[in-house]
């Protein structure tokens, strides 16, 4: 389980084939076989060190993430998983991906937020509803507005520091996945 909340973003050492090697910015111990969340999408450490921890990723996940896109110096927004005693924080979503969209167009305002437009194929229209959440390479935000087949998030400095959403250009491909209290009422809706 996830908090939704970014710990930090790790920059991509290398990609060989299937494995990513990315940087360990984590002040605590990793461990083989522990689960952390890269882009929203979990993975399990194969390998680590003090300075770089590895995982493999499978063709499946390639073909339903934005990792097929990623290069070496790219980052992740990465998060380990709770603690049982951890604060839980977040948009009630499931840690699974819903689909890949594509950034169309950025705008940088004068108090340094930035507005990300993005978009999305129009089968997904019943999903995205202004004001409601949604989450992008695993952080958790809120539709500013939606047309058509487009939608807009707007980003905090804080939120562009913290997080890999501060170096998104046009034509990049993020991660999404919808509000789960919208799915599971719109699936009911259209029963």
């Amino acid at each position: 389980m996830f908090s939704w909340i970014i710990e930090q973003k790790a920059k991509i050492l290398d990609i060989k084939s299937w494995l990513f090697t990315i940087e360990n910015t984590f002040k605590e111990p990793l461990q083989v076989g522990q689960s952390i969340a890269h882009d929203w999408a979990c993975m399990t450490i194969i390998q680590f060190d003090k300075e770089k921890y590895s995982f493999f990723s499978m063709q499946e996940s390639l073909k339903i993430t934005n990792f097929g896109t990623k290069k070496i110096w790219d980052y992740f927004n990465v998060e380990r998983s709770l603690k049982i005693w951890d604060r839980i924080d977040w948009h009630f979503v499931s840690w699974h991906i819903d689909t890949i969209w594509t950034v169309d167009k950025l705008v940088i305002n004068k108090d340094n937020s930035k507005i990300i437009y993005i978009k999305f194929d129009k089968k997904y229209a019943n999903f995205i509803i202004k004001k409601w959440s949604i989450t992008i390479n695993w952080v958790s935000l809120t539709i500013v507005d939606e047309w058509e087949d487009f939608l807009s998030v707007s980003l905090i400095p804080l939120t562009q520091e913290i997080t890999n959403l501060w170096d998104l250009e046009v034509w990049n491909k993020v991660n999404l996945e919808f509000d789960m209290m919208w799915k599971y009422i719109n699936k009911f809706l259209n029963k």
